[in-house]
């Protein structure tokens, strides 16, 4: 894989969008995908996706694990796949309580898990944090992150 592809962070609400097939976010899902396994990007998250990605809306809806949905999920962590998961560590604990400690100094709450993904996109250099909780793009002030949506990269069309 290049060195010079971008990383992407993303935040436990795009993969759990992923297993939901939600219909107007799947599209862009699947080519942010497809560029991380031409080697264009790197998808990374934290392990605490692991757990907050615990099952689809319908399983919750219906109060039922399917384990088809499940097995899903695991394929999304295994190794070879294209979503690389970080760690959580130290390292990664202070950075994520010195974030928590700046957003509560300008008066907002940032929660652990929160921080947690935004210090573990830091630690790994990402280029964008892509998330669909719009309550964190604020967090981009004191982070440094470009936060947003997700969004495929555009091919450059020729200069006519």
């Amino acid at each position: 894989m290049p060195t010079d592809a971008a990383c992407v962070y993303w935040d436990a609400c795009v993969v759990l969008s992923y297993i939901n097939a939600d219909s107007e976010r799947l599209p862009v899902l699947e080519e942010l995908l497809a560029e991380a396994r031409r080697g264009e990007a790197r998808i990374v998250t934290s392990t605490l996706s692991v757990v907050e990605v615990a099952f689809a809306a319908e399983e919750q809806r219906r109060q039922a694990p399917d384990p088809a949905t499940e097995a899903q999920i695991d394929a999304l962590w295994t190794p070879g796949s294209v979503i690389i998961l970080a760690e959580f560590h130290f390292g990664i604990a202070r950075r994520a309580r010195a974030l928590m400690r700046e957003a509560m100094a300008r008066g907002w709450s940032l929660k652990p898990p929160d921080a947690i993904h935004l210090a573990t996109a830091l630690q790994h250099s990402a280029d964008r944090f892509h998330t669909y909780d719009d309550r964190l793009s604020k967090y981009a002030d004191i982070s440094g992150l470009i936060i947003a949506e997700p969004h495929a990269v555009q091919p450059q069309l020729p200069e006519a």
